[in-house]
């Protein structure tokens, strides 16, 4: 009841008009995408049992979107959508695995960043990328980023303690992380609880480390390198990507700080303090642009890249909520399917003194990063799926252009799904020779009862929605798609040598794959 009574407080428009629209032509753009975090992990939504004051200070001085929606229910096709500005039936990158591995963006592929450097922004990556292995055409130092460092493969964004990273497609090494036994660290997220080791202050001993206070944290890595990237161009228009690895599995942190003697099990402690890591570096980036003056001529969009993932780290059934934490929602479902509870985020933007303060019921999708990106640099956007909002960014939501639809298609659980919103309306199914589920969602937050029957109208719309949305694609599962088809998908990559085979977190030391 306490969540739903807090989902419904927020979707009142409370926003109120700024004193003075986006002055800047071409405002810096710094896109903080957490990892798997789930959408009441965040004190200012209503977790009580940590909080997240930094991120609480952008949401109080900031417009938040209680409608807010990923292009995806899992990791990969969410990065490339919201790079792309395409929706799932028209990008490049539709699941976590294609017929060929992990697969990546194309040269032909337009991305932001390309957009933003050619209207003359200096552009950077830091973080997950996980749309473009080392070695081909889709990594972010080939698809417009001036700088990127982190991990261009998300299987290896698993470990917080990797033996290297990668800087503008050159592996960088981290000797002090050698030896670092990312089996266990695997295994107490998965069921030994207990197998990840701290001092008595909380503080880590990486297992399989000789000087464990000499390892570095990749997120803490990845932080100093955004920091940089923003001191050395903050005079002239920057983008920055910051895809960071938190709080995404498997649980570990550097130090479990206050939680440290909190009654609970050790993961949850790990869980709140990766939380308490996220929110203090979003903390220091507002703080940077504040101390270099450039604070009003920056906007910051939050967001998470899918929906409830977290009770898959605490050994329990997937989508089943938190009894501690409670921080799933009353939404349907969760993480790898297409359900509303698969793709529901939160999203905040902040800029102080510029952007409106409040809450905001439009419905957004991260594919509107293109166009949203594209018309705050003054560049005309490629074809994309995507509807600028930047009308609300503004304070002039009465010019906002609505959607006439979200589309969805696949998860790695049901990869032949199809889903839709249209209005109040949420509509899926898992398979074409499925009957349509449908869901009014201003009456039926939880997606409870199925009223397809009683609403014919509106499920030939989202039919032929599904139908018109949906371009086949060569090397993911199409809804019509069978497992003969797609065994003959991956026969092909094959034998034409096209297998992107990603590599296990620290399964080698540099050098020795990529």
């Amino acid at each position: 009841m306490k969540i739903l009574l807090t989902y419904f407080a927020l979707i009142a428009l409370l926003s109120c008009k700024n004193e003075h629209q986006l002055s800047n032509s071409q405002p810096n753009i710094i896109f903080i995408l957490a990892d798997d975090m789930s959408y009441y992990d965040l004190s200012c939504l209503g977790q009580n049992q940590f909080t997240t004051p930094n991120i609480d200070k952008m949401y109080n001085g900031g417009l938040f979107f209680s409608e807010a929606y990923s292009a995806a229910p899992e990791c990969a096709p969410s990065r490339g959508t919201l790079m792309e500005g395409k929706h799932l039936g028209h990008s490049r990158i539709r699941l976590n695995r294609s017929a060929r591995m992990q697969d990546h963006l194309m040269d032909d592929d337009i991305t932001v960043a390309e957009m933003l450097k050619k209207a003359g922004y200096k552009t950077g990556f830091v973080g997950k990328w996980g749309i473009g292995l080392p070695g081909t055409e889709g990594t972010p130092d080939k698809q417009g980023f001036d700088y990127a460092f982190g991990y261009y493969d998300q299987l290896r964004a698993h470990t917080f303690y990797p033996y290297y990273l990668m800087e503008n497609g050159k592996q960088v090494a981290i000797p002090e992380n050698y030896g670092f036994d990312m089996a266990k660290c695997y295994a107490h997220t998965n069921s030994e609880e207990g197998l990840n080791v701290y001092n008595e202050d909380g503080q880590l001993l990486p297992n399989g480390i000789k000087e464990p206070f000499k390892a570095k944290n990749s997120q803490d890595l990845i932080h100093e390198k955004a920091l940089e990237f923003i001191t050395e161009n903050k005079d002239e228009p920057l983008f920055l990507y910051y895809a960071t690895q938190l709080p995404h599995g498997p649980c570990i942190t550097p130090d479990l700080g206050e939680y440290k003697d909190k009654p609970w099990g050790m993961k949850h402690k790990e869980w709140a303090a990766m939380m308490t890591h996220l929110d203090r570096h979003v903390g220091d980036l507002v703080d940077l642009t504040e101390e270099l003056g450039i604070a009003e001529n920056t906007i910051f969009i939050f967001s998470s890249d899918n929906g409830y993932a977290h009770c898959g780290y605490m050994g329990r059934k997937h989508w089943e909520d938190d009894p501690l934490f409670k921080n799933k929602g009353p939404w349907k479902g969760g993480k790898f399917a297409s359900f509303d509870g698969g793709v529901r985020i939160p999203m905040l933007a902040y800029c102080p003194g510029t952007i409106p303060h409040g809450t905001t019921n439009h419905q957004v999708v991260l594919y509107d990063f293109m166009a949203t990106a594209c018309d705050l640099a003054g560049v005309e956007a490629p074809e994309n799926d995507g509807i600028s909002f930047v009308p609300l960014l503004n304070g002039t939501p009465e010019k906002q252009e609505d959607h006439e639809y979200l589309y969805w298609g696949g998860g790695t659980f049901t990869p032949r799904s199809q889903a839709v919103r249209m209005g109040d309306w949420f509509g899926m199914r898992n398979n074409p020779s499925d009957s349509l589920q449908l869901w009014n969602l201003k009456n039926d937050i939880g997606s409870g009862k199925n009223i397809a029957n009683e609403n014919p109208e509106v499920v030939n719309r989202i039919l032929e929605i599904m139908k018109e949305a949906h371009i086949d694609s060569d090397w993911y599962q199409n809804p019509e798609d069978t497992a003969k088809d797609m065994k003959a998908k991956t026969d092909s990559a094959k034998e034409a040598g096209l297998m992107q085979v990603p590599v296990r977190a620290n399964s080698t030391y540099p050098g020795k794959i990529e």
